[in-house]
């Protein structure tokens, strides 16, 4: 194998080789898609901590894709050959680079934490099992007739009481720092009138919300899915991520995706009845000092 790997420091290099390749499997590939995307747009904001970005060819032949946006953990495409895996802990390695974790999907996140602990001496801790869910096409009974809407300053309170509540439950190993980091992050989107977060209403009362997430390039994200406990079990999430998902569609977008957590299966089993249907399994690990 001639293996030619490389790590970038101009964002539109990178972009125009990875992004060819991680189109031709959109949905196992969706984050780094939108990641990718956003980092395009917003480059310069990434001065204090350059992201670390990497690929791997075949004579010109794009092989594996590896981005890392810090503090967050190394994200690693989609690949038909897991022993591309062995090259880019070479190369990180070489790099002498620090990773907390790796999020891909199963069997290359596996190999990679396992490779990559021996190498340092860590341990892995696999933090969470979860699934890639695509939508084409949104089951007509889910979506039903209560009032729905783009959440308005009014609702900012609730809107953030519920980001945290919902960060904390789905998320073991949050920290407040996170929690903080998400608020400011809808506080700004509240204050530019760019709130990307939406609510179901039953009796004009606030009752489920869901947010427009990051964009693929035919494919939308959909994420903060929340409804407080004293009002779960009638339906109200499943109605919110269906109207959600409808008028994604109706934008423009071939697909709505969404990330579950296997160890919730009320979850998975809301999207699936909405007409999510399941990609890929990921595991995200941390690593561990010994």
């Amino acid at each position: 194998m001639s293996m030619e790997a490389r790590f970038y420091e101009d964002i539109d290099d990178f972009f125009n080789i990875a992004y060819p390749f991680l189109l031709a499997r959109e949905a196992e590939n969706n984050l780094l898609l939108s990641i990718l995307n956003s980092l395009k747009e917003k480059i310069h904001s990434y001065e204090k901590d350059m992201p670390l970005l990497f690929s791997l060819a075949d004579n010109d032949d794009v092989k594996l894709i590896a981005l890392r946006t810090p503090p967050h953990d190394i994200i690693i495409s989609y690949i038909d050959d897991l022993n591309y895996i062995e090259v880019l802990v070479e190369e990180l390695f070489k790099l002498n680079e620090k990773l907390p974790g790796v999020l891909s999907f199963k069997e290359a996140a596996d190999k990679f934490s396992e490779l990559w602990c021996e190498q340092n001496s860590l341990k892995p801790n696999l933090l969470r099992k979860e699934r890639i869910y695509k939508l084409e096409e949104v089951s007509k009974d889910t979506i039903g007739t209560k009032k729905f809407s783009v959440a308005s300053k009014t609702h900012q309170t609730i809107v953030l009481k519920w980001a945290g509540e919902m960060l904390k439950e789905a998320l073991v190993d949050v920290t407040e720092d996170d929690i903080e980091h998400t608020t400011n992050q809808l506080k700004k989107e509240f204050e530019e009138n760019k709130s990307k977060i939406f609510l179901l209403f039953d009796n004009n009362e606030p009752v489920s919300m869901v947010r427009k997430a990051g964009k693929t390039p035919n494919g939308n994200f959909v994420n903060l899915v929340y409804t407080p406990p004293s009002l779960r079990r009638k339906g109200y999430a499943t109605e919110c991520v269906a109207k959600l998902s409808k008028q994604l569609l109706e934008e423009g977008n071939k697909y709505c995706f969404l990330f579950t957590d296997l160890s919730n299966p009320t979850s998975n089993s809301i999207y699936q009845k909405i007409g999510y249907r399941p990609v890929i399994d990921e595991n995200h690990y941390k690593f561990l000092t010994k």
